[in-house]
């Protein structure tokens, strides 16, 4: 029996959360800073989400994402046009953004219920693809080894020590940042009928699915997902 989507985005969801609560455990059991090898731990772990709700966000249009990629293919020599081949979160940030302004995560708020309609308002977080990359950086940034050339060696010491003191308060945001983004959100997916050609790929449509997903407890292993569908 075949995996359907929402059922590996809920998967992909429960990593998320796992890595979460591994990066909590680090900050929680320092005194102040984080030593070296436990920064660097933490910043795979963040660098590891966006790149889970970069390819998680491929689910909710995997079809469109698919005819897309196949479209920029046939006008490249050096450009696949396979998705599969796709592994670079800056670089398929940036391509979801083109063929859907729903891609990221929509932070969810209060629920108003009234008989059985249930209305959701948007919760305050600043959910850009643009956030994500720069995070993305942030966390490369630190899973290299400093060159130690080009300035006098007791200096660049010190320099490393202070950005790796100064990373212990970016990580204590990030992970904040992932669980206001993420806790209750909606993703969503666009209409869309496969084309021969797959030139609807590229056109403007309007969303006809939602996943509602909740993360829960936060030491359970759950996460809950409800599927919406447009009338």
């Amino acid at each position: 029996m075949a995996v359907e989507p929402h059922q590996i985005y809920q998967s992909m969801m429960l990593e998320i959360k796992v890595r979460i609560r591994a990066v909590d455990s680090k900050l929680e059991g320092s005194d102040k800073y984080l030593s070296s090898l436990d920064t660097e731990f933490c910043f795979l772990q963040i660098r590891k989400i966006v790149e889970q709700i970069c390819f998680s966000s491929i689910l909710c249009d995997q079809e469109r994402y698919r005819d897309f990629r196949k479209l920029e293919g046939m006008t490249s020599d050096d450009d696949s046009g396979s998705y599969e081949d796709d592994w670079n979160s800056r670089v398929i940030l940036s391509k979801l953004k083109d063929i859907s302004p729903h891609f990221m995560p929509i932070p969810l708020g209060e629920r108003q219920t009234n008989g059985n309609e249930h209305h959701f308002e948007r919760a305050d977080v600043n959910a850009t693809h643009t956030k994500l990359i720069k995070i993305f950086k942030k966390c490369g940034s630190f899973m290299h080894i400093p060159k130690p050339f080009g300035e006098e060696y007791e200096s660049h010491i010190n320099k490393q020590r202070n950005r790796y003191n100064q990373a212990t308060e970016t990580i204590k945001g990030y992970s904040q940042y992932f669980k206001d983004l993420l806790w209750h959100h909606a993703a969503v997916g666009l209409e869309y009928s496969d084309s021969s050609n797959g030139l609807e790929a590229l056109d403007a449509a309007s969303p006809k699915t939602a996943w509602l997903v909740n993360f829960e407890d936060y030491e359970s292993d759950h996460i809950s997902i409800v599927l919406a569908q447009a009338e």
